[in-house]
């Protein structure tokens, strides 16, 4: 099903959501039209959407996001996952964090990664994110929004379920750097004295919400340990949480990660609830 609005309207709706004109240099972001394009705060975010074959049952929409790309390159890895929640019955939407492209679509602004080592996941940034996730769940009209991060996917998904919370009902962090300072530490590196991180907002999190883990046991990056202090941590506050372990997988979402039938299972519980 695609969404299709004359651009008088869908200009009127980039103004009202975004809280005026959009920027000069946002122009190659427009038209905000909620199925390639979200506004979020003073961003606009390039968006893939897989919609199932009835999208009046759908409960639920499912944002995945994608990590840091330190490499470079888009951010389509993270397009199955979107995809397997169309399958599932929900509305699926990859969300290509600030200054990041998938599907040849680029996000506004520039990743803080660019910007300086020393300077990223910061709460503009994060929040932008999180607006995009409320424009689209008010959108789709859902009860229901669950988030899917791998990375600092995962690290953005666990300070926005703390940071605004009631926004998210159902969460899945996936090789997380859940405890950014440890996470500096363990790899070497100098601390980021302005990031946010997802252990700071435990105590945020609503009860109620579904909080899941998602780590390979082999992975060199986002070490397990993190994933492990988070569920420990969030389940002496009393939170639905459960930590999935991936024997062997290290940590990108390659076959032996995706492959297993641990990663599927914690995609199925967190996508349909089973």
């Amino acid at each position: 099903m695609t969404h299709w609005k004359p651009m008088a309207a869908t200009m009127l709706v980039f103004a009202i959501l975004c809280g005026g004109a959009a920027r000069a240099d946002d122009e190659d972001c427009q038209p905000a039209d909620l199925e390639h394009y979200v506004p979020g705060g003073d961003e606009c975010l390039a968006i893939k959407t897989y919609l199932p074959a009835d999208v009046g049952s759908a409960k639920r929409v499912v944002f995945v996001l994608h990590g840091d790309l330190s490499r470079g390159g888009p951010a389509d890895y993270i397009f199955p996952l979107a995809e397997r929640a169309a399958e599932l019955g929900q509305i699926g939407i990859a969300l290509m964090r600030v200054g990041y492209s998938g599907d040849g679509r680029r996000s506004t602004g520039t990743p803080s990664r660019q910007n300086s080592r020393n300077d990223m996941y910061t709460d503009d940034e994060f929040d932008a994110a999180a607006e995009a996730a409320k424009a689209l769940k008010a959108h789709y009209g859902v009860p229901e929004a669950v988030m899917i991060g791998h990375s600092g996917g995962a690290a953005t998904t666990g300070v926005i379920v703390g940071r605004h919370p009631g926004l998210l009902q159902r969460v899945l962090l996936i090789a997380c750097p859940c405890d950014i300072d440890k996470w500096r530490q363990l790899r070497g590196r100098n601390p980021w004295p302005r990031a946010e991180s997802p252990d700071d907002y435990i105590e945020e999190i609503l009860p109620g919400t579904v909080v899941r883990l998602l780590v390979g046991s082999r992975d060199n990056n986002t070490y397990p340990d993190l994933s492990e202090d988070y569920e420990e941590d969030a389940r002496s506050r009393g939170l639905d949480v459960r930590l999935y372990k991936v024997d062997g997988a290290g940590h990108n979402l390659n076959e032996s990660m995706v492959g297993s039938d641990v990663f599927k299972e914690a995609l199925t519980e967190i996508i349909a609830g089973e």
